[in-house]
């Protein structure tokens, strides 16, 4: 008997040699190895290139879920949005003032988060970089103000902002420009902490603060 079996696990070690794919309880393999059916692992599994497979419409990533130790199957066919997603916005022909009334992209702030990680700008007449701002004051070409690119939640969805303060967009007097934002996205059950509390720091003054470690980390 003992025979038999070494003569059954010796074929089938040799099959994996010979055929590209083998299917267990499955006769028409997908991978190299296709298995239906529970697969029992008692000690460490490695997966080396984990993702799911583009050709089995049932593959699922598996995922850590919040603070706990259990492993979750993440559908993305279920989810109205990846976990993980870039847009780029474009505003053509903004005021001179920048898109300072704010833009509703209707993304929902409960869902999703939203954060600005980039942008520039062209002047819409001719499509050029050659932009700069001045204050609003006298149309001077002094008391140039801070850069505000970014997002914010309003009425429970994300809102995206894109101006240089209390200044307009120049190049020989003030010009209407094409503001490009790129966007990127987070599905919150996919991020495993969120802070609603913003964190403050005082710098007393000083160029250099060490401070406390955010919670979690």
């Amino acid at each position: 008997m003992k025979n038999h079996y070494f003569l059954l696990a010796f074929l089938f070690i040799q099959s994996l040699g010979v055929f590209s794919q083998v299917g267990i309880n499955n006769p028409n393999p997908n991978a190299t190895l296709d298995v239906i059916g529970d697969v029992l692992v008692k000690d460490k599994l490695y997966l080396e290139n984990p993702g799911g497979d583009l050709n089995v419409a049932s593959s699922k990533l598996l995922v850590v879920k919040d603070n706990e130790t259990k492993i979750v199957k993440y559908d993305i066919e279920m989810s109205s949005y990846g976990p993980l997603n870039y847009i780029k916005f474009l505003f053509r022909d903004v005021s001179e003032f920048g898109l300072r009334d704010g833009f509703n992209t209707k993304i929902s702030a409960e869902k999703y988060t939203l954060a600005v990680h980039g942008y520039y700008l062209l002047i819409h007449a001719d499509q050029t970089t050659n932009v700069s701002f001045r204050s609003q004051a006298n149309n001077s070409d002094r008391y140039m103000e801070g850069h505000q690119y970014y997002a914010y939640i309003q009425d429970g969805e994300w809102w995206i902002k894109g101006f240089v303060k209390n200044s307009r967009s120049y190049r020989f007097w003030p010009m209407n420009t094409d503001i490009y934002m790129d966007v990127t996205i987070y599905k919150n059950d996919f991020i495993t902490k969120n802070w609603s509390d913003r964190i403050e720091v005082n710098m007393g003054g000083n160029t250099t603060r060490t401070v406390a470690m955010p919670e979690g980390f």
